[in-house]
């Protein structure tokens, strides 16, 4: 049984807040389906509403450390930040389930993980420093199923996914069990998914359909977990099918963790807040 994998995020960042830019931070406590979550909200010092990003976990047991390097230069560019511990992690209640293929529970982890998304974003659109009107979703890997279903419950400004895919949950752990864990090249790979017949699992096409406002997709060209080539696909014609706000980037040369072979890593940091600027 394979899933996609999660990584640790080595981030080349542009932009660093400075010894004399401090930030206001505070423990933030929401409900979902009758469960207590918990992370940290993080909001430049000065006064104002600021326009809030949430941080949405790929798979395995996140915590809201796993994004602790976005926060400072999101900071630097006036944005207030929100990461949380996953359901059934850290402080969060709740039962910690992940997605497995050949089972039904696919569909009903990702929603359920959505909806925690929904949860905090409602509860965080009622604080006094956050612009209700500009909430953006920001995550990687499996996040690229749970953002859009948590874009389809509620309004949501912007999305921005990387390393996150369009396929559904079967196709993606076929994949990577050639491309990662077997012996086949990313090119191999991609090129077999394409004949996948077997049990499909969450499928996130309906969803991405239902996306109205701009989004925004990385894709590492040397991606090892998730087939790129069929992702974009996917993603272009049901951008093209239904005239969506779709836009794809795709960094040559860079695995799912956004590292290259020598080990540089890219800056997706710097293309995700220009996107953001550039869509305001």
């Amino acid at each position: 049984m394979f899933r996609l994998i999660w990584f640790t995020l080595p981030i080349v960042l542009s932009c660093r807040l400075h010894s004399h830019q401090e930030q206001k931070s505070e423990i933030v406590q929401f409900s979902s389906s009758g469960v207590t979550l918990e992370g940290v909200l993080d909001l430049p010092a000065t006064e104002g509403k600021f326009p809030l990003v949430v941080f949405v976990h790929g798979s395995g047991r996140r915590t809201r450390s796993d994004y602790n390097e976005f926060v400072a230069p999101f900071m630097k560019n006036g944005f207030a930040t929100f990461r949380y511990d996953k359901r059934g992690v850290g402080n969060s209640g709740g039962s910690y389930s992940d997605v497995d293929v050949g089972t039904d529970n696919s569909s009903v982890t990702i929603h359920t993980l959505a909806r925690d998304v929904v949860a905090a974003v409602k509860t965080l659109k009622r604080h006094g420093g956050i612009d209700s009107a500009r909430c953006i979703l920001v995550g990687a890997s499996q996040a690229g199923w749970i953002i859009p279903v948590a874009a389809s419950l509620d309004d949501i400004y912007l999305t921005a996914i990387f390393s996150g895919p369009s396929v559904t949950v079967g196709e993606e752990i076929y994949y990577s069990s050639l491309a990662e864990q077997g012996d086949y090249s990313v090119s191999e790979a991609n090129k077999m998914v394409l004949t996948y017949h077997g049990i499909k699992g969450y499928d996130p096409i309906p969803d991405v359909s239902k996306i109205r406002r701009p989004a925004l997709w990385i894709f590492g060209k040397e991606d090892e977990s998730i087939p790129v080539d069929r992702s974009i696909q996917l993603l272009e014609q049901v951008r093209d099918q239904f005239t969506l706000p779709i836009q794809i980037q795709v960094i040559p040369g860079v695995n799912h963790s956004m590292r290259s072979k020598d080990g540089k890593v890219a800056d997706y940091v710097s293309h995700i807040l220009d996107w953001i600027k550039s869509s305001r």
